[in-house]
């Protein structure tokens, strides 16, 4: 036992206490003897009703009607107590100290006081007269004023009964709100029955190395919950582009958010996606998540749901478009086949470099000697792509594989079309998502500067997802906004920053991540 586990809080002793030897009692603070009290005594003693000024009472507005003269005025209430209220007098209404006048006290629509009430101080301010008023044979019921105050602000506030008042309502949403209620319940069956399962099996089974209860679970998820995942998540996104403002619209975010989030947020690819936690959407790790590691998590039901986000248009236009460089790579190495001179190439914003490990994999032998420079403005990033790709080199391809990582920022890979000139010309590069985030003029840039880095006849790949259905999933739930263009307008990009080379559009499997090429004669 340690030592703060040993220490007992022990109340002091006082007369009358339990005896010697029992549990102290638990007791709040003791009060004071009468005769310990400090203070006024006997006659000196004066009550005064506590006043509360308008500003206390808020949002309530209090108003005090009087008939002075057979004519009826509005004085707005300046504060009140159980006994009487000062008012801002009207402008010509003799005041009368000692007169008693008709009136009405109002707080809002409720009538606290209907009788008369007795003029007392008058005096004059900057904003005017201000009379106190007492109230004949009535004592006013302040906490119930209170009360009212305190239910006003709540109806006002989150209490508002208007889905209109509300920041999660969705005005003329029912369908998109329907079609996130059956995203939410088919995850919360999912959760339910996924850690029922969970605790009739074995810790071995599925949190040790990957086995047959695993690859048999994952089966059957993809057999009935994953397209079910993909299918609302792809309603849902259908339903939001009806909505005024669409993937922007607040209300729907909102709404979104706090049906779903916390089931997305179980699996920890999805979570890294939101968190961010190096400043920027899409790092190194969440990239593996999506190329290979998304049937990870601490609980049945997290592996359930970063494989249901695997399937997604999204997750697979990435893997597909890895396949797509993959392609070009192993063409180029073919058509240079037993050459001397070696393959030049340049990846931008490298990451994990996936295209290039699996491409080290599955080369029997290299048919040309190799050099590739990756650029990568994040250090760890480049840090994870060496401890994977250098091994696989060096036992595999020695002497004819030289990897080069560069990290720079991207502010000077905008703006600095000289920052390839120390490593010659390229025969392929390519970029597969750093246009996603560019505005028009700063893609044309970019295009233009990694074009005249190429060799004649050399490629330029520059990828750019389109709009998609999977686009509410990255939006909302992982704050993930990018720049969707179509064909054309990437056309557009190209043809400007390379007039008169040969441009075209490569697409690959999911249709949703196209490239288009730049071949400069």
């Amino acid at each position: 036992m340690d030592r703060k586990s040993r220490v007992k809080l022990v109340a002091p002793s006082e007369p009358g206490s339990s005896p010697e030897g029992s549990p102290p009692l638990s007791m709040g603070p003791r009060p004071h003897r009468y005769e310990e009290l400090e203070g006024a005594e006997g006659r000196a003693v004066f009550f005064r009703p506590h006043r509360h000024a308008a500003a206390d009472l808020a949002p309530l507005r209090g108003t005090l009607t009087v008939t002075v003269d057979g004519a009826r005025r509005d004085c707005a209430v300046l504060d009140v107590s159980q006994n009487g209220a000062a008012v801002a007098w009207p402008v010509g209404v003799p005041a009368r100290p000692g007169r008693l006048v008709p009136a009405l006290l109002r707080f809002d629509a409720h009538l606290a006081f209907e009788g008369r009430v007795r003029v007392g101080s008058v005096r004059e301010s900057p904003e005017g007269t201000v009379v106190g008023l007492s109230f004949e044979n009535f004592l006013l019921d302040v906490d119930e004023i209170l009360s009212l105050r305190t239910l006003h602000a709540w109806t006002e506030g989150a209490g508002s009964s208007r889905v209109q008042d509300r920041p999660w309502g969705v005005a003329d949403g029912e369908r998109f709100q329907a079609r996130v209620a059956e995203l939410r319940m088919l995850l919360e069956d999912g959760r339910r029955q996924l850690d029922a399962l969970e605790r009739e099996l074995p810790w071995h089974a599925l949190h040790g190395s990957p086995g047959p209860v695993l690859a048999a679970l994952e089966r059957s998820l993809r057999a009935g919950f994953v397209p079910e995942f993909v299918r609302l998540t792809e309603a849902v996104d259908a339903e939001i582009r009806g909505l005024p403002g669409g993937h922007r619209n607040e209300q729907a975010r909102q709404w979104a958010i706090r049906h779903v989030q916390e089931f997305l947020m179980e699996s920890p690819g999805l979570r890294r996606a939101w968190e961010k936690p190096f400043g920027y959407p899409g790092d190194y790790e969440v990239m593996n998540a999506t190329y290979e590691r998304f049937y990870e998590g601490s609980t049945l039901f997290a592996r359930s749901v970063g494989l249901g986000f695997s399937e997604t248009l999204c997750s697979r236009a990435v893997r597909y478009r890895k396949d797509l460089v993959k392609r070009q790579l192993k063409a180029l190495l073919a058509r240079r086949a037993g050459s001397t001179a070696p393959v030049r190439v340049l990846s931008i914003g490298a990451g994990p470099a996936q295209e290039l490990h699996e491409l080290f994999q599955e080369l029997e032998e290299m048919p040309a000697p190799l050099e590739v420079v990756l650029f990568e403005q994040d250090k760890n990033a480049l840090a994870h792509a060496f401890r994977r790709l250098t091994p696989s080199v060096e036992a595999r391809f020695d002497g004819r594989v030289r990897l080069l990582f560069l990290h720079d920022s991207i502010k000077r890979l905008l703006r600095d079309g000289s920052l390839f000139d120390p490593f010659g010309k390229f025969d392929l590069i390519y970029s597969a998502g750093l246009l996603d985030y560019l505005q028009h003029r700063t893609g044309v840039a970019l295009t233009r500067h990694l074009a005249a880095n190429s060799a004649p006849g050399g490629q330029l790949l520059v990828a750019n997802m389109v709009d998609h259905a999977s686009r509410t999933l990255l939006q909302i739930h992982l704050d993930w906004a990018l720049i969707y263009r179509t064909r054309e307008e990437l056309l557009d990009i190209a043809r400007a920053a390379a007039p008169g080379a040969q441009v075209r559009i490569l697409e690959e499997e999911s249709g949703v991540n196209p490239f288009f090429e730049i071949v400069r004669g």
